[in-house]
């Protein structure tokens, strides 16, 4: 895969082209029904991954993704097809490669999940990634979301629900044969911590599957939203999209960047407010908070906390945000959320979807969300913010989201035990990661 501009001073990965949001300023307008022979590139798409025999100079411009010897050796440690074939067989034809493409380039790769078919109009939903949305910066070529089913169908891709504060996106594909679709609802299970999981996705040149098994833990691993779970699925990049599933063959979530995943009933909440109202709104503090109990002692003697006091603490804060613009700093406590005392960083989330439900639904009444905060160097008495109403396709909520693997590993090094319970702020230093 080509290397993307990172952003974070810490990471070591070489430098890539600058990338910007493609959605929502720039919409997709092409025909969905329009063929591959549109345009010299589609052509020459068509020519590289179809036609028997794809010229060379297609084959260098085309040629990206390759499995390193890492990748090998995590795909010899792949899960026994045989012994789990009959689980998961029903969920492997509705699992697609999805990419996005510059010009006849092919820039990043992910998985998809097929989750609806529209018989009336030939038409299929497929769930996966919304990295796939990020592109050079004023780049003049073509941009082109192109998915792969298993038997090597190339599907024109057209953007549908794009979500940046869960990393979620859906793509309308048109196909002139029925899709086989995995509903998403169609077993219940709890997810249990520790249970046995699989990450699958699809590779986009060999249309082969790909499967990583491991456990998942009801534990965030303090990279992207607050409802990510935590998996050991050691997953290469074009997984991010795919289904993660249990050994009894249910869908337990999407995988996201490094196997963590999304569960499935916060995919189900977000695809039904969609299909209701075509817009989610969300309030936003521009700040991430974590558990007092997860810092370790020193913190709690610099801040001049009790661990089991009634508040959780300021992790980052974004620059520009109304949190920054009041003042707040990394360290501050979160006491009250619409006056409603604070005891976990979890709670402080739940309130923020639970009011994102009721803006999207026009139940809010038009009331304010609001938060007081207490600075830990008692610079003023108390911050009380009002949280902004921002839509979920806004490009502030992808930032918390590293665009490679290598952020998620890089950002995990500057916790005491990457993966674990006791991460905590980078204090005293202000730090500027928006959540």
């Amino acid at each position: 895969m080509p290397s993307y501009s990172t952003g974070y001073p810490w990471c070591s990965l070489p430098k890539g082209p600058v990338l910007r949001l493609r959605f929502p300023e720039e919409r997709e307008t092409r025909s969905l029904d329009a063929r591959f022979d549109q345009s010299p590139d589609l052509k020459k798409i068509l020519d590289h991954y179809v036609a028997a025999n794809p010229s060379r100079s297609v084959y260098i411009s085309l040629s990206s993704y390759r499995l390193s010897a890492r990748d090998i050796e995590r795909v010899n440690a792949s899960v026994n097809k045989k012994e789990l074939w009959d689980v998961y067989s029903k969920v492997t034809p509705s699992i697609v490669s999805v990419s996005s493409f510059l010009g006849v380039e092919r820039k990043i790769d992910c998985s998809g999940l097929i989750i609806d078919w529209n018989s009336s109009e030939n038409e299929a939903t497929i769930l996966t990634s919304a990295k796939l949305l990020w592109n050079e910066k004023d780049s003049a070529l073509e941009f082109q979301l192109i998915v792969r089913t298993k038997d090597g169908t190339l599907l024109l891709a057209k953007e549908d629900y794009v979500d940046y504060y869960y990393n979620l996106l859906t793509l309308k594909v048109k196909s002139t044969v029925e899709l086989n679709v995995v509903d998403l609802r169609s077993k219940e299970a709890d997810i249990v911590d520790g249970m046995n999981v699989i990450a699958m996705g699809r590779d986009f040149d060999t249309c082969s599957l790909l499967d990583f098994s491991g456990k998942l833990y009801l534990e965030n691993p303090h990279c992207g939203c607050d409802e990510i779970l935590r998996s050991t699925c050691r997953t290469t990049e074009d997984c991010e999209g795919g289904p993660l599933i249990t050994d009894s063959g249910y869908v337990a979530g999407i995988n996201l960047n490094s196997g963590h995943p999304l569960p499935t009933p916060v995919i189900l909440t977000c695809l039904e407010m969609w299909k209701s109202f075509r817009k989610i709104v969300r309030p936003w503090f521009g700040m991430s908070v974590v558990d007092v109990d997860q810092l370790p002692y020193e913190i709690w003697e610099k801040l001049n906390i009790s661990p089991t006091g009634p508040y959780v603490v300021v992790n980052e804060v974004s620059r520009g945000s109304v949190a920054d613009r009041n003042g707040v700093c990394s360290g501050d406590s979160v006491t009250t959320c619409n006056g409603i005392w604070i005891r976990s960083a979890k709670q402080y989330y739940q309130l923020l979807s639970a009011r994102s439900q009721a803006m999207t639904c026009g139940n809010s009444g038009g009331q304010s969300f609001t938060v007081v905060i207490k600075p830990y160097d008692c610079r003023t008495d108390i911050i009380s913010i009002e949280a902004d109403k921002v839509s979920v396709d806004d490009e502030r909520f992808y930032e918390c989201w590293p665009r490679v693997a290598g952020e998620w590993n890089d950002k995990n090094r500057l916790l005491r035990n990457p993966g674990q319970r006791n991460q905590y702020p980078r204090y005293p230093q202000p730090s500027y990661y928006p959540c």
